[in-house]
């Protein structure tokens, strides 16, 4: 329970404050996270992803500014409700909804639970290599608007990932494009994954200023009982959303994004068609969130199942217990989902129901932290983190150097999504290993 709370204050600081978020958040406590053990890491990522989808719509309704890129429509929708006096029914609705699409989805998943060994041993085939490069794929048509662009950071993560000498596929080699003596040494453990996710993800995050607009509008008074009963007169609404969310969830790269802002348009589109969507929509800010938080539970299913992150947080999480010794393929099993996953998910979802909706009030407050400071901080912390865990492999020189050398880069970048290249640049042995699988495969079946 102590690592659960904790991951709920984690995630509602990364919801409501603008470049912070998941990834940046699991980066900044790294060093603490390795020293937990296996179940408490798992208690506290999901404490912690759960509750950043609740706590984003408040600040986005609230302020117009979104604690995640999933909570867009909140800012259409939940904004202009606020504007209106409605700030209470939005916040209500958003927070009903994402618990109901959460719990809905984990019934679905628990139903099914008992054959998802059955899709592990298939995937666990030449079926896997596929898989993971066809998620590489499907994720350069969604991250960046120049599948080009995209394709070039996906190709620049393998290349950052192949520098360093490993043994892997049955013989070892080097990759070492710098020859300068005083790095040489270390670059042989290859390019430190802080280093160059903190350089070209999280800096370019750090650098957009998201300005909040505190609109004081007087809001209508509503009882707890007319919030439910709203709720519940619009419930259709959120059940699209947790079916388009379910099924979304499983796209890589941003799928809560994606399954967010498909819903959205999806019952926008509906109530054009009935001949009654305005701006400030109930409905379609509902079928939104539900489908966000729904998207959040089966965006794990492949990472816990196959052991293949889909977005950037998740390969974070996947480094993480890989350093620890966990085995997503190996190690998870059905008794495990049930016991430590589906049990906790429920307690977490009732709890940041409860905090999400009454936080509206204090957000204004929190908001009064000007962002560049907050922001500044968040860089100074992030040097921290890079010296103290550089310091445990006798590389805080090495970490820092790539992490500055790095950085101009990374603000080149600060107008696209580089999360093909986090992703490419994480995965990068198992897209190597995975490349001489297909060619075997290719070449016994010529």
């Amino acid at each position: 329970m102590e690592y659960l709370l904790l991951g709920v204050m984690a995630g509602t600081i990364a919801g409501i404050l603008p470049g912070v978020g998941i990834f940046a958040t699991l980066l900044l406590l790294y060093p603490w996270l390795l020293t937990l053990p296996i179940i408490d890491t798992f208690v506290f990522y999901l404490a912690l992803t759960s509750t950043t989808q609740y706590i984003g719509s408040v600040s986005a309704t609230i302020l117009a500014v979104p604690g995640e890129s999933s909570s867009l429509p909140a800012i259409y929708e939940g904004n202009t409700m606020y504007k209106k006096g409605l700030g209470g029914v939005a916040i209500s609705g958003a927070a009903i909804g994402s618990v109901v699409g959460a719990l809905l989805t984990l019934g679905l998943i628990t139903l099914v639970s008992p054959y998802l060994t059955y899709i592990y041993y298939f995937f666990n085939t030449y079926i896997q290599a596929f898989v993971l490069w066809g998620v590489l794929l499907i994720m350069l048509f969604f991250s960046n608007k120049n599948i080009f662009i995209s394709g070039g950071l996906a190709c620049a993560g393998l290349w950052l990932g192949y520098i360093g000498c490993e043994y892997i596929a049955g013989f070892g080699f080097c990759h070492m494009p710098i020859t300068w003596e005083p790095l040489r040494a270390d670059l042989t453990t290859g390019l430190p994954m802080l280093s160059v996710i903190g350089a070209l993800f999280v800096f370019p995050q750090l650098l957009k200023f998201s300005k909040p607009t505190l609109t004081h509008v007087a809001q209508q008074k509503n009882t707890l009982l007319e919030h439910f009963k709203y709720y519940w007169d619009n419930i259709d609404s959120s059940l699209r959303g947790t079916t388009l969310g379910f099924f979304l969830g499983f796209t890589p790269g941003g799928s809560t994004t994606i399954s967010s802002n498909t819903a959205h348009r999806m019952e926008v589109l509906r109530e054009k068609k009935l001949g009654r969507y305005k701006q400030g929509n109930y409905r379609c800010l509902v079928s939104a969130e539900t489908a966000n938080n729904a998207a959040a539970f089966t965006t794990l299913l492949p990472l816990f199942i196959l052991g293949i992150p889909f977005g950037a947080s998740e390969a974070l999480f996947y480094d993480i217990m890989m350093v620890k010794g966990f085995y997503f393929s190996d190690n998870f099993d059905m008794a495990f989902f049930l016991e430590t996953i589906a049990y906790n998910l429920v307690i977490i979802n009732v709890i940041a129901f409860f905090i999400a909706w009454p936080f509206a009030k204090y957000i204004a407050y929190i908001m009064m932290v000007p962002q560049k400071a907050l922001n500044i901080g968040v860089f100074l912390i992030l040097c921290g983190v890079m010296w103290h865990v550089g310091s445990a492999m006798f590389q805080s020189e090495y970490y820092l150097f790539t992490f500055f050398a790095l950085l101009p880069f990374g603000y080149l970048l600060r107008n696209y999504d580089t999360m093909p290249l986090v992703f490419a640049f994480i995965l990068q042995d198992r897209f190597f290993m995975n490349a001489v699988t297909i060619k075997d495969l290719v070449i016994s079946y010529f």
